[in-house]
């Protein structure tokens, strides 16, 4: 004889099934959410950082989440360099959970034994920053080619998507040897505390003219 309370009764049991797995993972289970910075350390790039999202409980109450300590900050970068960008506070970002405990990685790279065998833990996050909300969404975004800037926008390179290059800010200074393959203008006097040569003859303060006599006359050639 069939039972006529059978069906209600699976369906009640998957119903309690479904809202124990769902509080269990709802509190144990994390990939990704987003947060900011309340503070950072450039000598060890790690970072205290915010939840973006209350935490809400069974009862829906909802409340601050606790700050987490001694996060890596990703900068993107490999073994051929890196761009360095200063993280200040307020700095937003996404938080990344691992799904094993990183501590000892933290401390030592490589491949390290697990300190703890928690998984997906509050405290194993990584923050990689520059996803925004829309109050801190980038001012003046030009969307064309490729431009590193100032927040404010008024220093930067720029590839633009037809290829010409433009670089702005308030001063330039170059510290290694240039060589101008091209033609170069100069829309602004040009100034050196260094002696000019072209094709190796100096054309600096300090230089001669041959075949001339004081005089307001033009002189001749430079003298090699």
């Amino acid at each position: 004889m069939n039972d006529p309370l059978a069906s209600r009764t699976q369906a009640e049991f998957s119903k309690m099934l479904r809202g124990v797995f769902g509080e269990y993972l709802k509190d144990n289970m994390r990939t990704s959410v987003p947060g900011h910075v309340l503070s950072f350390d450039p000598a060890t790039q790690m970072a205290e950082v915010q939840i973006g999202l209350m935490l809400e409980d069974r009862f829906g109450a909802q409340q601050e989440r606790r700050p987490i300590i001694r996060v890596p900050v990703q900068f993107w970068g490999a073994s051929g360099g890196t761009l360095e960008c200063r993280v200040g506070p307020n700095t937003e970002g996404v938080l990344f959970f691992s799904q094993e405990c990183i501590d000892s990685w933290v401390d030592q790279g490589g491949v390290a034994v697990k300190s703890e065998p928690r998984r997906f833990s509050i405290n194993d996050a990584y923050f990689v920053p520059g996803v925004r909300s829309t109050p801190g969404a980038i001012t003046d975004f030009a969307n064309d080619g490729i431009r590193l800037r100032s927040v404010d926008g008024s220093a930067y390179f720029w590839i633009h998507d037809n290829k010409e290059l433009e670089i702005g800010g308030v001063s330039l200074a170059v510290k290694c040897p240039v060589n101008f393959e091209q033609p170069a203008n100069f829309e602004q006097a040009v100034t050196t505390q260094q002696t000019i040569t072209n094709q190796g003859v100096s054309i600096g303060l300090e230089h001669e003219h041959v075949g001339v006599q004081a005089g307001k006359d033009i002189s001749g050639a430079v003298n090699p």
